[in-house]
């Protein structure tokens, strides 16, 4: 229940939210849904502060008993140089593999007592269902609880065209449920025509036929088949993330996993 032990010690949805890695909304949800599952109120709003009820303090109790048994089982676990070795499981989305496999290399070459385990792929249930440690991602939020994430990177975007483009017409490509490019922006007339997808790699090889669009600058800039005819556009709200699992977070393994990857990406300028 770490909703409950969070705004219990925060007093607070926001200080709870920050302690989560996330925001304010999720935490209000999520204690929404606990108040129903456990069928009462879990806290009472006094001078905008959140205190608990007897129900709540009851529930606390066994929460609070229930952390303290877990952290008593990890400090039986083995030492930390123990707990750095084994398999690593990343999963990461196919468009921003290639921008990471330096990363991964660098990391086996230099912690080769990690065996990593690489997922591509576009699920976004690998975390949740533990079938990895860490998930690379792009997302325009902090993930929702129960996942954590690490921000590495805000991401900027331009509008690209193919380097071989012809006169023979404006096509626009947008990704389905995307942010829309600024009217300003734009410099062909509203009803050209358009293509919509559901997937950036193909959006991507769209453009590099013909067609006018906007993608991340770490993709339009490293292909060589497309040329960016913007300035950087306003913030779409892409940001790369480092997520994983809050059932992890007090695991030494994943937390210097996390770390080490950040290092890493910190030392390339691809993305």
């Amino acid at each position: 229940m770490p909703i409950l032990l969070a705004i219990s010690r925060c007093g607070s949805l926001d200080g709870a939210a920050e302690q989560l890695n996330v925001n304010r909304t999720t935490v209000g949800r999520r204690l929404k849904a606990l108040e129903h599952k456990l069928g009462g109120r879990m806290f009472t709003r006094s001078d905008g502060e959140y205190v608990l009820t007897a129900l709540g303090r009851e529930f606390l109790a066994a929460a609070e008993a229930a952390e303290f048994h877990l952290m008593a089982v990890e400090s039986k676990l083995p030492d930390q140089s123990a707990l750095n070795a084994g398999p690593l499981r990343i999963a990461v989305a196919p468009h921003i593999l290639p921008f990471f496999t330096p990363v991964f290399i660098s990391i086996a070459r230099n912690m080769p007592n990690y065996r990593l385990e690489i997922t591509s792929g576009y699920e976004k249930t690998e975390i949740e269902s533990r079938e990895a440690d860490i998930a690379i991602r792009i997302q325009r939020t902090p993930p929702d609880y129960p996942l954590v994430g690490r921000k590495l990177r805000d991401l900027d975007g331009a509008l690209y065209t193919s380097v071989a483009a012809t006169d023979g017409g404006i096509v626009e490509i947008t990704r389905i449920d995307e942010v829309q490019i600024p009217q300003n922006a734009k410099f062909w007339p509203v009803d050209v025509p358009s293509i919509e997808i559901d997937d950036i790699l193909g959006k991507q090889e769209l453009i590099a036929a013909g067609g006018i669009g906007r993608l991340p600058t770490f993709m339009g800039d490293n292909d060589p088949r497309l040329k960016r005819i913007s300035e950087l556009l306003p913030d779409a709200g892409w940001k790369l993330w480092l997520v994983s699992h809050e059932a992890f977070k007090s695991s030494i393994r994943i937390k210097h996993s996390i770390d080490m990857v950040a290092h890493f990406f910190s030392k390339t300028k691809e993305i």
